[in-house]
């Protein structure tokens, strides 16, 4: 199935679910997995994504999404499951392996094991328990073409990264926000270099804590320090 954007990609993943559901009397069925896309919003399971990045291009995380529901009903095969205690092994810990750290792709296989099923040639692995109640974790890690100018040849070139940073986990047990944990890159992407102004974590250190608190304080009671505030980020982060 191949879509432009995450909106076609959702548009065309319903289109296939509501026609299988329909020939397979599964009205019910049916009514379950749009509540489930109804859990990200009005706008649905790109929306949630392009809100938060930025990007329409998120057909591999809604493509995953999707894949859980047609796995649950029972029209996709994955490679394996997870029984319960390797799940309770998967998920223990994951915020403080992931949260605020860059970790490549590659090194999140090593920690995480075998994906389940792989999407997009590896934008989003997916790790799927025995238990459908259970859900499923997906990893995002897109690709970044880097463009360069080449000196001399009067052209630019662009080199995919082959073995990306990971973005985001997800848990999809909970709800969107409340199962997302974004790792140093993703923070970035999310909110900016600045994103520990607003958003700190329990691994800051109580020095960069204070120098928040001052920044927000600064930024609270005169607009017009926004560009200091700025130039001070990289400082701190």
């Amino acid at each position: 199935m191949y879509a432009s954007t995450g909106q076609e990609m959702q548009l065309l993943a319903t289109r296939l679910l509501d026609d299988l559901c329909f020939l397979d009397d599964r009205d019910a069925d049916c009514e379950m997995a749009e509540q489930r896309v109804h859990s990200y919003g009005k706008l649905g399971v790109a929306g949630a994504f392009e809100a938060m990045f930025g990007r329409p291009g998120c057909q591999a995380e809604v493509a995953g999404v999707y894949a859980e529901i047609f796995h649950r009903l029972g029209y996709l095969t994955v490679d394996h499951t997870i029984g319960h205690s390797g799940w309770s092994e998967l998920t223990g810990g994951l915020r403080d392996r992931f949260e605020d750290r860059d970790v490549r792709r590659s090194e999140a296989q090593t920690l995480l094991g075998s994906p389940s099923l792989i999407i997009d040639h590896g934008t989003v692995l997916c790790y799927a328990a025995n238990d459908p109640a259970v859900g499923w974790l997906f990893v995002d890690s897109p690709a970044v073409h880097v463009r360069r100018y080449e000196a001399g040849h009067g052209r630019y070139t662009a080199d995919k990264d082959t073995d990306p940073l990971v973005r985001s986990l997800r848990m999809s047990s909970q709800p969107f926000e409340d199962g997302l944990i974004l790792t140093l890159y993703g923070k970035v992407l999310r909110w900016g270099p600045g994103w520990w102004i607003d958003h700190p974590s329990a691994s800051q250190t109580p020095e960069q804590q204070a120098i928040a608190r001052q920044l927000r304080q600064i930024r609270d009671a005169d607009p017009s320090q926004q560009g200091e505030i700025r130039a001070a980020w990289p400082k701190f982060t």
